[in-house]
């Protein structure tokens, strides 16, 4: 038995529920599509809409059987949707804007929410422009959002037996991922920059992507005691420790260490990766607790264990696995908005 199994949905979609309403209908829920933005191409809708079906015959009568909507006020709005609402009482209705409601209008793409919300000023290397995560992380992040939103709005049903409107907004869903950067201001004034391949902490800088025999890992010096003994210890057995085993990892703070210092610990840990495979330096991770992790290729990504299990990849004309929902390419958004 699934989590929403009984639980009926209506999506609105435009882009900024279109992956909420794909979560709830994997949980269970019996999700309808009954708008979308015509501008999607297929594999977008392959990617934001896996679960959902699509019916456009009569929103009044999906309202009214609905336990939530959620509402896409992107760029369009049901004029007759609030009255709609408003006559079923036990009904979850998540309203998502692009900015707060009653803000001025503003362009609501995955490219501006990723500049307002503050991501694409931390995203990059300090000396060149400012980049977008990959896909459209601004949309999946909201969905994400709407899909909790309702979740609790479920539960609270439970315990009164009413429904509820729930407000939020696209920006507000990324600048959430984003908190890190708005913690550090609120505590220190301090805002961040774009820092590429480094992990900047008080007055030094880590590497966090290292090259290793068949690919990359990603790991990084922090003031974790226990973890760089682990490392050091296995680096001991294998012969290429060097000064790093003369370290006392308890009584030093990585953040407050000298960067010329920083640099070369960092060689020595560079060329340890460097002969090993990803394999092997995942191995050791799991089994002594290092906090590193393997990077994966685009083209192992439909062999990995999870994607298998969730059957996100289909067997492709070609006898290979291909991405025929949840991970379908995206194309670029068009620049009408």
């Amino acid at each position: 038995m699934n989590l929403l199994d009984g639980t009926k949905v209506v999506v609105l979609g435009d882009r900024l529920t279109d992956f909420g309403g794909s979560i709830l209908a994997r949980l269970g829920a019996d999700v309808v599509l009954f708008s979308n933005n015509t501008s999607l191409t297929e594999s977008q809708k392959a990617a934001w809409h896996l679960g959902m079906r699509q019916d456009d015959a009569n929103l009044n009568d999906l309202v009214s059987k609905a336990d939530i909507l959620l509402d896409d006020r992107r760029t369009k709005t049901h004029p007759d949707i609030d009255e709609l609402v408003r006559q079923n009482q036990k009904l979850i209705h998540v309203v998502v804007t692009g900015w707060p409601e009653n803000a001025p209008h503003r362009p609501v793409t995955d490219l501006t929410l990723m500049a307002q919300s503050g991501l694409m000023k931390v995203i990059g290397f300090a000396d060149q422009p400012p980049l977008r995560l990959a896909g459209e992380q601004g949309y999946a992040l909201t969905g994400i959002q709407a899909a909790t939103a309702a979740l609790m709005g479920l539960q609270a049903r439970r315990r009164t037996g009413k429904g509820q409107r729930i407000a939020l907004s696209a920006l507000q869903s990324a600048a959430l991922s984003n908190y890190r950067e708005a913690v550090m201001y609120d505590w220190t004034g301090r805002i961040g920059m774009r820092n590429g391949n480094l992990l900047v902490r008080g007055n030094s800088a880590v590497q966090q992507i290292w090259p290793c025999a068949d690919g990359f890992v990603t790991w990084a010096m922090v003031d974790n005691p226990g973890m760089m003994r682990a490392v050091v210890r296995v680096m001991q057995e294998q012969g290429c420790a060097g000064e790093l085993s003369e370290i006392d990892w308890k009584n030093i703070l990585v953040a407050d260490t000298d960067q010329a210092l920083i640099n070369r610990w960092q060689s020595i840990f560079a060329d340890f990766f460097a002969g090993k495979t990803r394999a092997q330096l995942e191995k050791w991770s799991l089994e002594f607790g290092w906090g590193l992790s393997p990077i994966v290729k685009l083209p192992e990504v439909p062999e990995s264990p999870q994607m298998q299990a969730r059957e996100v990849f289909t067997m492709g004309e070609t006898g290979r696995l291909v991405p025929d929902r949840l991970f379908a390419v995206h194309e670029p958004e068009g620049r009408s908005q």
